[in-house]
């Protein structure tokens, strides 16, 4: 029997992690989507691990989703010199996208001096460094450290006060977007967003090079919450991207957006993913502190789709340990919150559309009969995702026909998402997904389930819930 936990763990791979024997171990304890940061490291290496993603979870006949971060216009610091650097409070650094010596901070921003001012605050390293703008010339930047500490090369750096737009997608976005799409990625995700059209020019090359796959708005601006309901519905999910977020925005302010953004997504029936500093002590320690713990259980809590995990996999000293640290607080977390979920309270609203008729009716059969799971064949994971949306304390068994759909499907909440092929046939397709459910343990004879499907079956046409007895 499959150890039911509905909210998804992203792990984010790197030097750490890329191993095949760990990215075993990984899916193991419980990962259901690998992120490649494709800010690091060349496309190249990010196509031979989504090859080895696949071979493995092939292999162990795992459903993994792959989601491909694309950098977007994250300003970051170049190579330092030996790989790292100490900023001491109260000294003078210099910061240039045109270093010219070793005393230069590179910075990868062309004409970086036109994006700031004097007195302007300026931000390392997820805001644990912190720096102003004394002087502003052609060339450099010269700033005073504030706040110092020990930074690695590559590290992002913000501008709350920016002064200049940046463009959302640049030439290496939309070339690292191709490359992770031809290398088979299920979804996209787009840093920075700030509205709606940000999506346009990823749809647009999809097109071009006739792929379609979901798209990930990473919301880490005040814009991106001004324009939260437009940006939701432009895109298929969203993350909470608390590192940058919790900088551009006064970082009091971050618990109260967070449980915005989720509430859009979830009105929305999209996924919402909470990211960052998860399990920061796990980087180095085999134990989370209680607040790591508190942090995760509170986003469950309020309706999270998913957790990720960054540093702790890609370059963390115990990245599987990580894994199963999250899943325990996961499943523990679900278990006491099963009766009070925030998403089930969304039944006494009055719906609109008959997917969202249909999704409420079969979250709400399946409270009611404590059926074992929900059933439910898709064309194009609509009805899946609809039900998703309330959050049933049981699995959502989901089949589908196209490999993209069922990648779409690995980031919603509570589903376990399956290729197989389907007919026509509305009865058959149900039975595929009930010997299904049989096979891989889900269901056993005597359980009650709730099965959703179209007749006929196609994309919107979800018109059928019905309650089913196994036979002992």
């Amino acid at each position: 029997m499959i150890a039911f936990r509905a909210t998804k763990i992203i792990a984010t791979l790197g030097p750490a992690s890329r191993d095949e024997t760990v990215i075993a171990s990984l899916i193991e304890a419980g990962v259901n989507l690998f992120r490649l940061n494709y800010a690091h490291e060349t496309r190249e290496q990010h196509a031979e691990t989504i090859a080895c993603v696949r071979r493995i979870s092939k292999k162990m006949k795992a459903t993994i989703g792959i989601l491909a971060d694309i950098a977007g216009p994250k300003i970051r610091l170049g190579e330092l010199p030996g790989g790292q650097a100490r900023l001491l409070e109260g000294q003078l650094i210099t910061i240039s996208d045109k270093p010219s010596g070793p005393d230069v901070w590179p910075v990868q921003l062309p004409e970086f001096p036109k994006y700031v001012e004097a007195g302007d605050p300026v931000y390392m390293d997820d805001g644990t460094k912190r720096l102003t703008v004394e002087a502003v010339s052609k060339d450099f930047v010269r700033c005073r450290v504030q706040v110092g500490g020990v930074v690695v090369s590559r590290k992002g750096i913000n501008l709350p006060k920016i002064r200049k737009a940046l463009p959302v997608v640049g030439k290496k976005d939309r070339e690292d977007a191709k490359s992770a799409l031809e290398a088979g990625a299920d979804w996209l995700a787009l840093s920075f967003v700030g509205d709606a059209s940000d999506a346009d020019t990823l749809r647009d090359l999809m097109k071009e090079i006739e792929v379609t796959r979901p798209l990930l708005a990473k919301l880490e601006r005040p814009a991106a919450i001004e324009n939260l309901e437009s940006i939701v519905e432009a895109f298929d999910g969203v993350m909470v991207a608390r590192g940058d977020l919790g900088i551009e925005i006064e970082f009091e302010k971050v618990p109260a957006v967070q449980a915005q953004i989720i509430r859009t997504a979830i009105q929305a029936a999209k996924p919402a993913v909470v990211a960052t500093q998860m399990l920061e002590s796990m980087v180095h320690s085999l134990r989370p502190t209680r607040a790591e713990v508190t942090d995760i259980a509170y986003a469950i809590e309020i309706g999270a789709d998913a957790i990720m995990l960054s540093e702790e996999t890609a370059v963390g000293e115990n990245p599987v340990e990580a894994v199963r640290v999250m899943d325990k607080v996961a499943k523990a977390t679900e278990v006491l919150h099963k009766d009070d979920s925030a998403a089930m309270a969304l039944l006494s609203q009055k719906l609109e559309g008959v997917e969202a008729a249909i999704g409420a009716a079969a979250a709400r059969l399946a409270r009611d009969v404590s059926a074992r799971a929900i059933l439910c064949p898709t064309t194009s994971g609509a009805a899946v995702r609809a039900v998703a949306k309330y959050r049933p304390h049981v699995s959502i068994v989901a089949v589908s026909n196209s490999m993209e759909v069922v990648g779409h499907l690995t980031l919603a909440s509570g589903v376990l998402p399956f290729y197989r092929a389907l007919t026509q046939n509305t009865d058959e397709r149900l039975l595929v997904v009930e010997q299904l459910a049989q096979e891989e343990g889900i269901v056993s004879p005597g359980d009650v389930v709730v099965e959703v499907g179209g007749h006929p079956p196609g994309k919107g046409n979800a018109n059928l819930v019905r309650v089913r007895r196994f036979n002992k």
